[in-house]
């Protein structure tokens, strides 16, 4: 009996230690789940989101077309888009020269703009990093655009990349082919122009931007017919046949910096828009120039139904090509505020909040959208404050992953 009353006690004493140990891995289980998961971090900042509506539209302009008395290539003193003053030089009008060899001269002098860079760009070896660098972003550049089938840009960052990797090459490769590929081409335009004949320099009558290019629209795309378009008009225009350009022709001038564009959409994108109002347009083929324009008109098509939309300009941006028909995106709309990603979102009724990390300690933060993307919310930087409710701001530390969270949280 006494025995059994001691075997009793032992094993009364060994179910305590038990029931402790238990205690204790449970205690510990749910301290290290409540402060040893991972916190994921984000710094907070302002995010832009645009509305834009695409279009396709045409350029007016007040352009006479330059014309010499040779009809050969065409050696050219001024670039596209210079502003001339009267008797200024500006090309050298060969005797000889079919289309084909002026299309090869005009890319010959685009290859050789790039080499020359290349080669008198000062580059040394302490730039290499930053050189190696400019290679691979302009070809994730190229490849994200072409993976997208946007090929505004694609000239840009072509040409970005040919720079780069030809001064990586004279700067790594003792037998660069650079500055020989320069000389090549160099001596390859000097004979296309020494069998040319006899040349002229032709040389500006007015004053004005000059093109090298024509298209035959100059005498129909005016600035007078812009200002008086009609439905009817516009459509005529649009589908024209551009007017036989004499093979003399060298070039264009432009009277001023003065240019309209026409643009046709449907009435609910055109509802999107307010006369006399600036608006950015993005010239996709432009590289993606953006230009602000103002909607000057806008009339009902009566011949296929919407409405065309006329904007006005007076800049010239370096390098615009002015191509009769142009893709345009056009920002109508935009929506600045604070980036949280949906992860980071917490939803109590109608209202969001938001932990952020100060330290190592978790805060309780409201957040107000203005706007819900997919997987993000924008939320007010400016919120209006009510009851002493903390907003988020920017520059804290939003914790967009993270369990048992809660204001005041203390992190080891």
């Amino acid at each position: 009996m006494v025995k059994r009353l001691k075997l009793g006690g032992m094993t009364q004493r060994i179910a305590a230690v038990i029931l402790g140990v238990a205690v204790l891995a449970y205690t510990v289980y749910h301290i290290s789940s409540l402060f040893g998961e991972d916190i994921t971090t984000i710094a907070t900042g302002i995010s832009t989101e645009r509305q834009v509506i695409d279009g396709k539209g045409y350029i007016f302009r007040d352009e006479t077309v330059l014309y010499s008395v040779n009809a050969g290539v065409a050696d050219y003193l001024v670039s596209d888009g210079d502003k001339v003053s009267v008797s200024d030089g500006l090309a050298k009008v060969y005797r000889i020269g079919d289309e084909d060899t002026k299309s090869l001269l005009r890319l010959l002098d685009k290859k050789i703009k790039i080499l020359e860079a290349s080669v008198g760009s000062g580059k040394t070896l302490a730039d290499l990093p930053k050189i190696k660098d400019d290679v691979s972003d302009a070809y994730y550049e190229i490849s994200k655009l072409l993976a997208s089938g946007d090929t505004g840009s694609l000239k840009k960052q072509t040409d970005k990349l040919l720079l780069s990797m030809n001064c990586h090459s004279l700067l790594t490769d003792k037998g660069s082919p650079v500055k020989e590929s320069l000389d090549f081409m160099v001596a390859q335009r000097d004979g296309i122009l020494a069998s040319g004949g006899d040349c002229i320099t032709e040389k500006a009558s007015d004053s004005g931007y000059f093109y090298s290019y024509v298209d035959g629209y100059e005498q129909s795309f005016t600035l007078a017919a812009a200002d008086g378009l009609t439905a009817e008009s516009y459509h005529s225009l649009v589908t024209s046949k551009s007017a036989n350009v004499a093979g003399n022709a060298y070039g264009k001038l432009a009277a001023n910096s003065e240019w309209r564009f026409a643009v046709q959409m449907t009435s609910a994108n055109a509802e999107r828009f307010t006369l006399n109002n600036t608006y950015n347009m993005e010239f996709v083929e432009n590289g993606n120039t953006v230009i602000p324009m103002t909607l000057s008109s806008v009339m009902d098509d009566t011949v296929e139904g919407g409405r065309i939309l006329v904007f006005s300009a007076d800049r010239l941006p370096e390098g615009f090509v002015f191509s009769r028909s142009q893709s345009v995106s056009v920002e109508v709309s935009s929506v600045s505020g604070i980036y949280v990603p949906k992860t980071a979102a917490h939803r109590s009724g109608q209202d969001y909040y938001v932990y952020v990390l100060r330290g190592s300690v978790v805060c309780y933060r409201k957040i107000e959208v203005i706007y819900e993307g997919s997987d993000y919310f924008l939320s007010s930087d400016t919120p209006e404050y009510n009851g002493g409710t903390e907003y988020l701001s920017t520059n804290e530390l939003l914790i967009t992953k993270g369990s048992n969270l809660f204001d005041g949280r203390i992190l080891d």
